[in-house]
């Protein structure tokens, strides 16, 4: 597996986990191609360990056309420490660019930025790029052409970006810490790849055996219809049983197709037929009209109407008293209004001699009798409406019962269709009450006794619809029985048919069962191949992911195994000039993804602190740097490259950056290739390089292209150190700039003598200052320094009588401060003198060389 994602990394590497594009490419190369793919290691270069290079040091590059060189550029590399310097955008990157294809094969912003290779690095103004021509020196000083290996030469680069990256670890979140200590080490790449593997390939393998199981289930449902077709004679013996008990319960000794026959079919009408004909003829309503309740109604209206015959005699009897209640009530009805005066007159009640509202009263008291007969009249009236209501309603019914029989042409037909909807006065006098016996009536008098006649043919018509109504619900009762025996036969039939349906169907299954399903039988066939050729894919798969997750995490401590002491010597010296106990006096790097940086400091050892919570980001970016360089450090490497590192690094800890990889022996033995924009660290270089190291060192100058789009590169600046230069300037004879060099070189070196002195705890000098705020004179500095070595009696050092030789002349002794007023002259300009004394001015430059040569790195 890991060989078939190797032979397809470039691929592989372009997909991601979104919509499982990687397992989906993995899965298709991996069932074409792997049974082709060998299992054993592949054939990998080694990585470089304990100093087995294929090279010692690089010789030479030429790069272009490549990014921002449009022809080729050649460049020297000879020298162990190669200073490149310029502005922004003059070519420093590209030419890191074109070593980092050299020796890698890529280059990594390009994949950052996802840019296809060739996009990137070909020079827009050319159109294409070339690959940089690298070649070394080996061990036997041989040239030899440099081949690319990023797993050789991986830990040669330090980078801005990285250091950068790794300052910033300490905002992220846990989880993405491991990923900031890949980025540092330029791993984060393969972290990436590492992550976008998907968790499982299972959705793009057959594992499961779904069509087998479709074909089980198939194979279950003609388990079925066989177990139909075995059982046909047993169901048609229990339908058979069904029917006959459903017969029974109708009735004994009969038949399912006797009571099928007795229910009847609409072609052969039976029982159901004829009750459905004899419930369709719907009896006569009862009318409800009968001979005493017409009677009744009759004597109460006659009743009713003597009643108020008489109280209205009564009341005619009262006829006069009537006008006098009517009159009071009408007096009394004013006492609201007129209480105090005479209704009729006006005259106050207090003259007149009879208060007519009292009279009033008490007439009204006289005359409650009559109120009384008053108030009973309009009852009885009352009581004379409703019974003549009621009995013209009974005549009513009766004259619809004569319609219905067409008797409405008889005499009492006739009269009784004459009558008003609301008849008035005695209407019913006519025929009551009934004629006396002996008193014929005439033929067209309309009696009570004819009227009564036909009522009572009214009543025996309802007697006979409530015997009709009472056998009407029997025949309701036996219908439903019927209609129930008859859905519960069609239930029975269609139970029948349904059988005898479903056996055939099963019969034509069974029969059909293997031409039908020939394409699923040949599908399982396959997909049982699929599963026995995907199941080792998937374990394949499983494992392949767990080691390559396993490996990832365990990345951090294969990269900073072993790192801690010189990391944290390294971190030490970059910070020489923080206090003691801010020192660290333990360093512990992590071994895997969930451990942190822990560091100890000198003021409080034993106590573990993490590093990234603790230190400033000037004080982590120091610590990327350490790590890298220790990193190096242990695989020997020949060689670093920083490309632009120093700039990520603040301006108060680039003195000890600069100390401990320019002057220590740390790196003593490794080519040192550095791009900075700052041309006062590269200045700062040349000044503090040891004297036996300077001339193993070349400078190169970019500067912006004119317009031919070609960077202009100056490979022989020459060296920025003053004791170098005022020897060079001796050598053509340019005495006034020998001079001014040595004055510069004095004052960088008295300040390297100070730093030397301190580290032997010698330090404090006794200086002299004009005033607050003012910094020490040279000639002050040279004395204290003079003084310092003198009172230090027990202080005794190679260096001492050197440097105590070199102030005394610097000083003027014995010569009379000639020397100090030579370097005084150098730095002035003077119209019309004379020349310099030549021996002089080599004597001056000889004793700063002798300094210069001294050791005066701290401690030494």
């Amino acid at each position: 597996m890991a060989n078939l994602a190797l032979a397809n990394f470039d691929a592989l590497e372009l997909t991601s986990r979104q919509r499982s594009q990687r397992s989906v490419y993995l899965v298709d190369q991996i069932r074409r191609a792997l049974a082709q793919t060998p299992d054993g290691p592949p054939d990998i270069q080694a990585v470089a360990v304990d100093g087995t290079w294929p090279w010692k040091r690089l010789r030479d590059v030429t790069i272009g056309p490549f990014r921002g060189f449009r022809t080729p550029e050649p460049f020297d590399l000879q020298k162990r420490v190669i200073l490149f310097y310029g502005p922004n955008g003059s070519g420093k990157t590209s030419f890191c660019e074109g070593l980092e294809y050299g020796l890698l094969g890529t280059v990594e912003e390009a994949d950052t930025k996802r840019i296809e290779g060739r996009t990137y690095l070909a020079n827009l103004h050319a159109g294409r790029f070339e690959a940089p021509v690298l070649r070394a020196n080996d061990h036997q000083d041989r040239e030899v052409a440099v081949i690319a290996n990023p797993d050789t030469f991986r830990f040669c680069f330090i980078e801005k970006n990285r250091i950068d990256a790794f300052s910033r670890i300490a905002a992220r979140p846990a989880a993405q810490r491991t990923e900031l200590i890949a980025t540092l080490f330029g791993m984060d790449k393969f972290n990436e790849f590492v992550g976008h593997f998907n968790e499982s390939i299972d959705q793009q393998l057959v594992l499961i055996p779904t069509k087998q199981l479709i074909l089980n289930g198939r194979r279950n449902t003609l388990i079925a219809d066989q177990t139909t077709v075995a059982g046909e004679e047993r169901s048609l013996e229990d339908l058979a049983a069904e029917e006959i008990a459903l017969a029974l319960a109708h009735s004994p000794n009969m038949t399912y197709v006797g009571l099928k026959e007795h229910i009847g079919t609409l072609e052969a009408p039976g029982r159901l037929q004829e009750l459905d004909d004899i419930l369709a003829a719907v009896p006569p309503t009862a009318i409800g009209v009968s001979r005493e309740g017409l009677i009744c109604a009759f004597e109460m209206l006659d009743a009713a109407h003597k009643e108020l015959v008489s109280i209205a005699a009564k009341l005619t009897a009262y006829s006069n008293q009537v006008s006098f209640k009517e009159l009071y009530t009408a007096v009394l009805a004013l006492q609201a209004t007129q209480g105090e005066h005479c209704p009729a007159c006006n005259t106050p009640l207090a003259d007149t001699t009879s208060n007519p509202f009292d009279k009033a009263q008490a007439g009204l008291a006289d005359l409650k009798e009559l109120g009384e007969l008053q108030e009973r009249h309009k009852t009885v009236q009352s009581a004379v409406s409703n019974a003549s209501r009621e009995l013209r309603r009974q005549l009513g019914l009766v004259v619809s019962f004569m319609e219905a029989c067409e008797e409405q042409g008889t005499p009492v037909g006739q009269f009784l269709a004459s009558l008003p909807d609301e008849p008035a006065g005695e209407w019913w006098a006519v025929v009551h009450p009934a004629l006396p016996p002996q008193q014929d009536a005439a033929a067209d008098v309309v009696t009570i006794e004819a009227i009564l006649a036909v009522v009572d043919r009214i009543a025996a018509q309802d007697a006979a619809s409530v015997l009709a109504l009472r056998e009407r619900q029997s025949h309701v009762t036996e219908r439903a029985t019927l209609v129930a025996r008859q859905l519960s036969m069609q239930a029975q039939d269609l139970k029948r048919r349904q059988l005898i349906d479903d056996v055939t169907a099963a019969k034509t299954r069974i029969a059909a069962f293997d031409e039908i399903n020939a394409q699923l039988i040949s599908d399982v066939a396959q997909e049982t191949d699929d599963i026995a050729r995907d199941i080792p894919i998937k374990a394949a798969y499983d494992r392949f992911l767990a080691l390559l997750r396993a490996y990832r995490d365990q990345l951090p401590g294969a990269l900073m195994g072993g790192l801690n002491d010189a990391a944290m010597t390294l971190y030490n010296e970059f910070n020489r000039n923080d206090l003691d106990p801010d020192k660290l006096a333990a360093l512990h790097l992590p071994l895997n993804g969930e451990q942190k940086i822990e560091i100890e400091f000198r003021g409080n050892p034993g106590v573990r602190v993490d590093a990234l919570r603790i230190l400033s980001e000037g004080h982590v970016r120091c610590l990327g740097l350490a790590i890298l360089l220790a990193k190096a450090q242990s695989i020997q490497s020949p060689l670093i490259v920083f490309d632009d590192a120093i700039n990520a690094i603040d301006h108060d800890h680039r003195g000890g950056i600069r100390e401990t990889i320019f002057e220590s022996d740390h790196f003593a033995d490794t080519q040192l290739i550095v791009t900075c924009h700052s041309n006062e660290f590269i200045k700062d270089i040349q000044q503090h390089m040891p004297a036996q190291r300077r001339a193993d060192c070349q400078v190169y100058l970019f500067r912006n292209h004119t317009g031919n789009y070609q960077p202009r590169v100056t490979g022989n600046v020459s060296i920025k150190n003053y004791v170098a230069k005022a020897r060079a300037s001796k050598e053509n004879l340019d005495h006034r700039e020998a001079l001014a060099a040595c004055r510069q070189g004095l004052e960088m070196l008295s300040e390297k003598v100070w730093r030397w002195l301190a580290s032997h705890d010698l330090g404090v000098l006794s200086l002299q200052l004009a005033g607050v705020g003012a910094i020490p004179s040279l000639r002050n500095l040279c004395e204290a320094l003079r003084k310092r070595l003198e009172e230090a009696v027990a202080f005794n050092h190679p260096n001492k009588p050197a440097l105590q030789v070199a102030y005394g002349r610097i000083l003027g002794i014995p010569a009379a401060n000639l020397v100090w007023t030579y370097l005084n002259k150098g730095t002035h300009e003077e119209a019309d003198r004379d020349d310099f004394d030549a021996e002089l001015v080599e004597s001056v430059v000889q004793m700063l060389e002798e300094v210069d040569a001294l050791d005066l790195r701290s401690g030494r």
